[in-house]
């Protein structure tokens, strides 16, 4: 149903905690934590955002990303 490289950065993200506003991480966290190539890490954020999984918060010239579903 999707790509390896979501799956990867979903299931980095859930347990890095990111599923909560509050707990939201910066695109740079998000690539460390899943090991994936900063472009297909981008790439699976956009998939993520497309499928309503994951949400983004403006913060000053920051973008932070969190969870709102904890499943595929």
């Amino acid at each position: 149903m999707v790509s390896p490289q979501v799956e990867k950065l979903f299931t980095a993200m859930v347990k890095a905690g990111a599923t909560a506003e509050d707990k939201a991480i910066s695109a740079e966290k998000a690539t460390s934590l899943s090991k994936l190539p900063k472009a297909q890490c981008m790439n699976a954020i956009q998939e993520l955002k497309k499928l309503g999984a994951l949400k983004d918060k403006k913060n000053n010239n920051s973008v932070y990303y969190y969870l709102v579903k904890t499943s595929l």
